[in-house]
């Protein structure tokens, strides 16, 4: 992989950003993944060159690229990272400018030609038993892409922004906030893309089938590849369980019994998370008991967790004569 960001868009250090931009657009609509189906090495010259951008077509990002590529001959960024030899072609392009810029990649947020994360994050809904097992959800991901019209530009006939005068930022009271008019970026269009309406990104959706991990938490966050070959961040949310809820490794769940039922013991059929088994009541059973199921908790590292099933007594609310007559006659061989 080429160690200067300058070479990987083919432009010289003297480059107008204009220039820049169109030696971007360029290789971008070449090696555009959708372009590309299935072409691994085309998308990672995608990115690579998405990366180079995002550094090249910042002011700021590229005055702090400059000093640090003149301080040393040839060029590596072991400085970067405080690991010595590190260049692009260990950790990876993006790593490096992560590290450095605090992102790399596509940018985030809104505004006109702001580039997009490559790894966007999207959340899939899990359903519990398969959360703790593990298992395949089917879903449909929601994500963002680079506009194919526009190339992520946002449109055509770049201007200074009027409302901040290219600055990005705009005084209101005492704080300084992003300009509204382009959402920091300090520059607008005079051609929005029709396509992306002035984004630089269209919505896709692709269908996967993911394997979800056994032990996955609510808000665990999976890297998954899908079949177009983008890669995004997926965050799962757990769907509640209305008879089991979780700790850790092990899952309880409350089960009720009659009266009669914990005074003289009884059979119950209840669920697991690998289907149902029956429990045993024992005799003289006291409220609040805790009956512990080893081996019916959650899969980890080879072993599994516990599941704990809490005792209710349901006692009756109101009586009939008869019943009342029971319930006397009982209290009075206890006296």
């Amino acid at each position: 992989m080429n160690n200067d960001l300058y070479s990987i868009l083919g432009v010289g250090e003297t480059a107008s950003q204009a220039e820049l931009k169109k030696a971007y657009r360029k290789l971008a609509k070449k090696y555009h993944p959708d372009a590309n189906p299935g072409d691994k090495k085309a998308e990672e010259r995608f990115k690579e060159i998405s990366d180079a951008y995002d550094i090249l077509g910042t002011t700021e990002k590229r005055e702090k690229y400059d000093q640090i590529r003149k301080g040393g001959g040839d060029f590596s960024w072991s400085d970067a990272d405080g690991q010595a030899g590190n260049s692009f072609g260990d950790g990876g392009l993006a790593d490096i400018l992560r590290s450095m810029f605090g992102g790399g990649g596509f940018g985030t947020g809104g505004g006109f030609g702001q580039r997009r994360t490559s790894r966007h994050t999207v959340v899939v809904s899990v359903p519990f038993t398969t959360a703790a097992i593990g298992g395949t959800v089917r879903a449909n991901l929601e994500m963002p892409s680079m506009c194919p019209v526009c190339m992520g530009a946002g449109g055509s006939g770049e201007k200074i922004c009027s409302q901040c005068g290219g600055s990005g930022r705009v005084q209101q009271g005492q704080m300084v906030m992003p300009c509204p008019g382009c959402s920091g970026e300090g520059k607008t269009y005079t051609d929005i893309c029709l396509k992306c309406h002035g984004t630089g990104s269209v919505n896709s959706s692709e269908t996967v089938d993911m394997n979800i991990p056994a032990g996955s938490d609510d808000g665990s966050v999976l890297r998954l590849a899908t079949p177009s070959r983008k890669t995004v961040m997926v965050k799962l949310r757990v769907t509640p369980d209305k008879f089991f809820r979780r700790d850790g490794r092990d899952i309880h769940c409350t089960v009720k019994v009659t009266a009669p039922q914990a005074v003289l013991g009884t059979k119950l059929k209840i669920r697991t998370l690998d289907g149902k088994i029956v429990l045993k009541i024992k005799p003289g059973t006291q409220p609040g008991t805790v009956l512990r199921i080893s081996g019916k908790g959650v899969p980890y590292r080879g072993a599994k967790g516990d599941q704990l099933v809490h005792v209710e007594v349901s006692l009756p609310i109101s009586l009939s004569e008869e019943e009342k007559v029971n319930w006397e006659k009982l209290a009075s061989l206890k006296t």
